[in-house]
């Protein structure tokens, strides 16, 4: 990839990243949870607000620097925690967050082998919940929103890279 400046490199680093979490996203709705997934929106994020009332954060390190986050609604997260151990609940509880986290850590997992030319490692997925919560990007990081629609409801999906050094 040859770009000229800083910003140039985290806008084609961040676009690089879209597909390969959509296509895992798809793949682990499908297999995991007998879901079928459809992008619904590509945006800017233009604010700090996550769309959703449950949030798992995820960090990636290596050639580029991000952080990716999946938020559910609380009956998605419901659904999730159903479809995967067959549990049901009317509160977000450790269980759902459980669920959530381990659906989040294998959709960046599935992402993460198909960047590979970019080494990334991995956090632990942390998980945020109550309404109107936020997560804050490095500054010099403007992240893409992603919505999607799924047959279980709708969910989101905010990711930022920026490139290591900078």
């Amino acid at each position: 990839m040859s770009v000229s400046s800083p910003s140039a490199s985290v806008s084609t680093l961040t676009a690089e990243s879209i597909n390969p979490i959509i296509e895992s996203t798809k793949a682990v709705f499908d297999m995991m949870l007998g879901a079928e997934v459809r992008r619904s929106g590509l945006s800017v994020k233009p604010n700090k607000l996550l769309a959703h009332e449950l949030s798992a954060v995820i960090g990636m390190t290596g050639q580029v620097s991000g952080t990716l986050v999946i938020s559910f609604s609380r009956e998605v997260a419901f659904s999730i925690l159903d479809r995967l151990l067959g549990e049901t609940t009317d509160e977000i509880n450790d269980a759902v967050c459980d669920a959530v986290g381990e659906l989040t850590n294998m959709i960046a997992g599935g992402a993460k082998a198909k960047m590979e030319h970019l080494a990334l490692s991995l956090s632990i997925p942390n998980l945020v919940k109550g309404a109107e919560h936020e997560v804050v990007f490095p500054s010099e990081v403007t992240p893409l929103s992603i919505a999607f629609e799924s047959d279980l409801g709708p969910f989101c999906i905010d990711i930022g890279f920026s490139v290591a050094g900078i």
